[in-house]
């Protein structure tokens, strides 16, 4: 199964910027696939004419220099392209135009909620690399796959291709997520405050917040710990079908926190995560876990919308 077929590589001046550049092309010989470059000035933080034309020749040269290693290296660079405009969607058109399979871009330093790599979570369609960590140092060899879901088989899957292809140990990750299996309090709606009139029920105001009892605490951490074990067991399937074997691990805690903290104690050199969809005020208010971890990890992250 491949991986990627035509990888969609974009630099600009970020720090991960050559280290992205640099992965893409390892991977387009790894994969015998065909690759694009393209480097887009933002005119929403360039606007003057004589500084655009400073980052164009910028642009240009640093396409320059990946065209030579691309050449040297034999692969097929189909297309090198400066553009100036406004970076999601100037990329995400670039990237349709070439039907790119795999988009690849630095990772930003702990980056606003705002930023380019985070808009292109939210919005490409195609498997999207942040890259952070070094190539030279060598190619994946531990890769962490966040599982929290029974119906989301992309992410583990592609995980399980990713190592095979790389020779990778593999963990599948669960994460217990406290703010949704350990709510403290429940909100008291109309029809239960109506029916405090009713004998031996005590008496509950509308929108009260009632502590939840210890017991039903419990009950509540062991579904979600079972469920996580049910999760396992699939993804364990799916490595199992792809020729990987899979370690697992299950965490408890804020998912985010936990995937970042396991993957840096664990020397990870790259998380897998499949995009789920929320709605946009859920969005603002607390941005989406991909986002969080892409923006924070210490290693590459993987953001599978397909699976090969």
């Amino acid at each position: 199964m491949d991986i990627a077929k035509r990888i969609q590589l974009v630099v600009d001046r970020s720090a991960n910027s050559k280290n992205a550049a640099d992965q893409a092309v390892k991977m387009a010989k790894e994969l015998n696939a065909e690759l694009s470059s393209l480097y887009v000035v933002n005119t929403h933080m360039h606007k003057t004419p004589n500084v655009i034309k400073a980052m164009v020749r910028t642009g240009k040269k640093q396409l320059i220099t990946i065209k030579e290693t691309a050449s040297n290296m034999k692969i097929n660079l189909i297309t090198s392209t400066v553009l100036v405009g406004g970076p999601t969607n100037d990329i995400l058109k670039e990237t349709k135009f070439n039907q790119a399979d795999l988009l690849i871009i630095g990772a930003g330093e702990n980056s606003p909620q705002g930023s380019v790599p985070g808009k292109l979570i939210r919005k490409a369609k195609c498997n999207l690399l942040l890259v952070r960590s070094d190539p030279a140092i060598g190619d994946f060899t531990k890769i962490l796959v966040l599982t929290n879901d029974i119906k989301l088989e992309r992410a583990p899957l592609f995980a399980a291709n990713m190592a095979k292809r790389y020779s990778a140990e593999l963990t599948a990750c669960y994460v217990v997520d406290v703010e949704q299996a350990m709510i403290r309090d429940r909100i008291v709606y109309l029809q239960e405050a109506s029916n405090c009139n009713i004998a031996r029920m005590p008496h509950r105001a509308l929108g009260e917040k009632v502590p939840i009892s210890p017991t039903l605490l419990d009950k509540l951490n062991t579904d979600q710990t079972n469920e996580g074990y049910r999760v396992i067991d699939t993804v364990a399937r799916i490595a199992k079908d792809a020729g990987v074997d899979v370690n697992s691990v299950i965490l408890k805690g804020k998912p985010a926190e936990e995937i970042i903290k396991y993957a840096e104690e664990g020397d990870f050199d790259l998380i897998v995560m499949e995009h789920t969809s929320r709605s946009k005020v859920s969005q603002l208010l607390l941005g989406s876990i991909p986002e969080k971890v892409a923006r924070n990890a210490s290693c590459s992250v993987m953001i599978v919308n397909r699976a090969s």
